[in-house]
């Protein structure tokens, strides 16, 4: 993916580097032209990260880093240089001119990667849909109960999985084909003999039964004996979206309403994905960051509910680690806004 020369030099020229590394680096000016701060991108406890204003320029005389304003942002996001050119545009407001990929490969990659983010805002408009319905009445019944009032539940963009494993599947599938949807995430898929009754179709209440063949291709000469069955996997779940660093939903966690044992775990996670890697995103990031900047502290903890009562608390510096241990990747990510951070989790074994 190729942006033109002339675009690149003129944006580079319209952008401020100091306004843009500071988004991710909590600067001090230390000279004329000079800011200081702690390097983003290895350990330490004494600024040796320089940005030059009028040279519009940064470099770490700890570990050598150094380049331009689409470098830092390549760098520290970790993305392409063409992905980078895009940020800072939209980060300057700045429309973009026609892409041009340098191969086909990278032209599919890219359209997988917004095709993904599509399907999960279709997704989680969906599940924020069947919250309000009257199926979503005990998911209501539950959020009130933790004491989340509908302020909360829109600021969050919480939602509700029915029951059904269809209905979400069929909305999707009006705008994407299977191929995408099986990499996506909100949807599961297995292997099913088509010669056999199905045993991965997930319960479903008070919907007709379809008929035999409603999974199988309508050319029965062409039907394989395998055939992918495809499905939900949120059933009668609380969802909370995931979103990346820009507030685009890349994952969600569902918390069970059931009691039933055979419901699966209480929380489960979205898989990983071309656009989500569990160990790299904190929950609440997108909205918290300039909170931590600010308040030159973080606090994380362990789940998704934990850091929205924190969050209505007034304590809007919270992150969720969504239920994993506090990784490396994710240290690094609060790194770019400050270096304080309080971890309070769950008094247990895990």
């Amino acid at each position: 993916m190729t942006q033109s020369s002339d675009f690149k030099d003129t944006l580079k020229q319209q952008a401020d580097i100091v306004r843009i590394v500071g988004d991710y680096v909590k600067l001090k000016k230390a000279g004329a032209q000079n800011y200081s701060g702690l390097c983003p991108f290895h350990s330490e406890t004494t600024p040796s990260f320089s940005v030059h204003a009028s040279r519009q320029f940064y470099h770490c005389f700890g570990c050598g880093a150094s380049g331009d304003v689409f470098s830092f942002v390549q760098k520290i996001e970790n993305i392409t240089f063409p992905e980078a050119v895009r940020a800072v545009a939209q980060k300057l407001g700045v429309a973009l001119p026609k892409v041009n990929f340098s191969s086909p490969a990278e032209a599919q990659q890219a359209k997988q990667r917004t095709a993904l983010l599509e399907i999960h805002e279709r997704a989680c408009a969906f599940f924020q849909e069947q919250l309000k319905r009257p199926e979503g009445a005990r998911a209501r019944e539950y959020l009130a109960g933790r004491g989340l009032d509908e302020e909360t539940i829109a600021r969050f963009r919480i939602g509700y999985a029915p029951d059904s494993g269809f209905v979400l599947r069929d909305r999707l599938r009006a705008e994407f084909g299977d191929d995408i949807l099986k990499e996506s995430g909100p949807l599961s898929w297995k292997q099913e003999d088509s010669r056999q009754p199905s045993a991965v179709r997930p319960q479903q209440k008070n919907i007709p039964k379809q008929p035999d063949n409603s999974e199988r291709p309508e050319n029965t000469k062409a039907t394989p004996v395998s055939a992918a069955v495809m499905y939900s996997k949120f059933r009668n779940r609380v969802i909370f979206p995931i979103a990346n660093e820009a507030g685009r939903v890349i994952a969600f966690t569902g918390r069970t309403l059931s009691t039933d044992e055979k419901a699966g775990p209480k929380y489960l996670n979205s898989p990983e994905t071309p656009i989500y890697s569990k160990s790299r995103v904190l929950f609440n990031f997108d909205q918290a960051k300039e909170a931590i900047r600010k308040l030159d502290y973080a606090i994380v903890v362990e789940g998704q509910m934990d850091c929205i009562s924190v969050s209505s608390a007034g304590f809007h510096n919270v992150v969720a680690s969504s239920g994993t241990a506090f990784t490396e990747p994710q240290a690094r990510l609060l790194g770019r806004f400050s270096k304080n951070v309080v971890v309070n989790f769950d008094p247990d074994a895990a």
